[in-house]
């Protein structure tokens, strides 16, 4: 199997790579992140996904314990109830983060858990006892599930467990078996899963749409483009040792104990909370995958503090399954006027001599040219809107300057946006392999001069002409 140091990150994996660092950094501080890959064959998802499992850090359980109880908050049969100086006496081990994987043809006792026959059929203490499965084992760990399209398919039960086990956080698992008494258990665990929606039986959020939206984030794989990350796929040339013991050291456990400290503002809470309402968003868990990502996000970069260009960058991965394309776009332009607002009161007040607390610590943080509410001419012109909300959608921009296509026979009128583009002034985005999408700047919308009514609030002169009324028009 292939560790992260056998990987080359390139612009078609940099998106799922930084949304499983978020996830295992949210983890660590105790809030799980799911995640859920799309893209075509071969583009290397499950083999990113495994390859996190090398760079995964330690933690401490009760010594022995198959539920991976935390010493200080046992939560197992074998624990939960048991006095503080017997528990101290098993003593504790440090273990790996669990990394466990459920196939789309596992069986439900599997994955939920079943009983331990070997106990049954010990002739020296036969005894009816449950032998945990993939889920229980779990805790505070990782859950892989490739091909869950395929799974919501064709397993109806194993779908529900998951939807139990990812609905809240933590989530919950109830256990029942024949001898036993039922009992539930809490589920601390990420959840990450990859498909392929051009594949029989399509994409998840079309089979089971309960399921897609338990999923924080949904990352979109796409291939390299460019020849230098090909040939150090096919080199070998990966990153260096120094790099990845920098990237990837002991500081996952830093930025995570970073992540527990970090809040919202109440002026970007107010932001998530005008954009849940203002856009009719379906799922509060929606706003919450953004506010998690966005605190993730400043944890990566060493921040105790969320920006606003935090929320732009987790804003496709969080709505891109929950949201049409054209919600999408117009919750970015309304991110647009609330940084140009922010902007302008900023200038205001720097030009009264009292900048608000904290601005210069944003500007030092996000560094030159990269201040997401500066607007002053001496500012570096930021990255448009639509190519942010491309990027993080994990599509890519192809150059169409030097290709020109004919637009005979296409049913295209002479000066549309839609010829201009054809003729090579617009710009496409391809996502993979690739059906690709027009930049809507290239397009021109024709809106009708009013808002539309229903017949019955139309009185008779709007709907019936005289001749008069004819030749006047």
């Amino acid at each position: 199997m292939k560790t992260l140091r056998d990987l080359v990150v390139h612009e078609g994996n940099q998106s799922l790579v930084d949304a499983l660092e978020m996830s295992i950094l949210s983890l660590m501080a105790g809030t799980p992140v799911h995640v859920h890959v799309e893209g075509l064959r071969g583009t290397g998802k499950t083999t990113v996904i495994r390859a996190m499992k090398s760079i995964l850090p330690s933690i401490e359980r009760v010594r022995g314990c198959l539920y991976n109880c935390e010493p200080a908050n046992p939560h197992c049969p074998a624990h939960r109830n048991m006095d503080p100086e017997d528990l101290s006496s098993l003593g504790t081990e440090s273990i790996p983060i669990p990394f466990l994987e459920i196939s789309h043809a596992a069986k439900l006792g599997t994955v939920v858990g079943s009983i331990d026959l070997a106990r049954v059929v010990d002739p020296n203490h036969p005894e009816v006892a449950l032998l945990p499965g993939v889920i229980p084992r779990a805790y505070r760990g990782i859950i892989f599930v490739d091909e869950i399209n395929r799974l919501a398919d064709t397993s109806p039960e194993l779908t529900d467990v998951l939807l139990d086990v990812m609905g809240t956080k933590p989530g919950r698992l109830q256990i029942e078996e024949t001898g036993l008494p039922a009992f539930i258990l809490p589920v601390i665990c990420c959840v990450w899963a990859a498909s392929n929606p051009d594949e029989e039986p399509g994409a998840l959020e079309d089979i089971r749409r309960q399921l897609s939206d338990r999923f924080d984030f949904v990352v979109n794989m796409g291939r390299p483009q460019n020849h230098d990350a090909v040939k150090r796929i096919l080199s070998g040339n990966i990153w260096g040792e120094e790099v990845l013991s920098h990237k990837y050291g002991a500081s996952v456990l830093e930025r995570a104990d970073t992540l527990r400290q970090i809040s919202l503002s109440d002026d970007l809470s107010s932001l998530l909370a005008e954009l849940y309402i203002g856009f009719g968003i379906e799922s509060l868990r929606a706003v919450e995958a953004i506010s998690l990502g966005a605190r993730a996000r400043a944890a990566m970069n060493s921040r105790t503090k969320v920006l606003l260009d935090d929320i732009r960058s987790v804003l496709g991965i969080t709505l891109r399954h929950r949201v049409d394309g054209a919600t999408l776009i117009n919750i970015g332009k309304f991110l647009d006027e609330y940084e140009s607002k922010q902007g302008k009161h900023r200038r205001e007040e720097r030009e009264q001599g009292s900048p608000r607390d904290g601005a210069g610590e944003e500007r030092s943080e996000e560094g030159a040219g990269k201040d997401p509410v500066r607007t002053d001419d001496a500012c570096i012109k930021p990255e448009s809107l639509w190519d942010r909300l491309i990027k993080s959608m994990g599509l890519t921009r192809h150059d169409m300057s030097k290709r020109h296509y004919g637009t005979e026979g296409a049913g295209l009128s002479q000066g549309t946006a839609a010829s201009r583009t054809s003729a090579g002034h617009g710009r496409r985005y391809a996502a993979g392999g690739g059906t690709s999408i027009a930049d809507p700047r290239d397009v021109d919308i024709h809106a009708p001069p009013a808002k539309a009514r229903s017949l019955f609030q139309l009185s008779g002169s709007e709907i019936l002409f005289t001749e008069e009324d004819l030749k006047i028009r």
